[in-house]
């Protein structure tokens, strides 16, 4: 149900930019980009419906994996985030998930970093700005991020197992 509701809405969207397109391209015949805009909507349409013809699922095809997105707001912030990020390569396999780091600037000279996974807090540490203990700090982060995607994918591959679903008889 839920993919085929969301195969509904990408084909009303590429229907709308489908018109919007054919409209320019009315408007200026010679504009040779819109005539291939157009036509390459269209054969993004036809690719969609042909994998729904198919019955391949393409449900979590069209979500973006991975986003690892920056909420800081200071120096030593944007410093953390930018060690975890030059350090972080996803785990493979794992799918569908958004990392926030968060910062709350503290009194002094501290700040507090906060990792959410798909909003699960993970980690949460104040750190300080000095570069050695901000490094660990990310290393530390970097590899309990790691660890509990790793995780959960183990954890989300046995709920899906046949040994958890049921045939629905008592």
């Amino acid at each position: 149900m839920k993919i085929d509701q969301s195969l509904n809405k990408g084909i009303v969207i590429f229907m709308l930019l489908m018109i919007f397109v054919s409209v320019q391209a009315q408007e200026s015949k010679k504009s040779r980009d819109s005539i291939r805009t157009l036509n390459i909507l269209k054969s993004a349409l036809n690719k969609t419906l042909e994998s729904n013809n198919k019955e391949e699922s393409i449900g979590y095809d069209m979500e973006i994996d991975g986003l690892v997105m920056d909420e800081t707001l200071s120096k030593v912030g944007r410093d953390f985030y930018d060690m975890f990020y030059s350090l972080w390569q996803a785990p493979k396999g794992a799918k569908n998930y958004t990392i926030k780091i968060k910062e709350m600037v503290l009194p002094g000279l501290a700040t507090q970093i906060t990792i959410l996974v798909d909003d699960n807090e993970i980690f949460k540490q104040k750190v300080q700005p000095r570069y050695e203990m901000l490094e660990q700090m990310t290393k530390y982060a970097n590899q309990l991020t790691l660890r509990y995607l790793n995780n959960y994918e183990k954890m989300k591959l046995q709920l899906d197992g046949d040994d958890q679903s049921g045939s629905g008889i008592f």
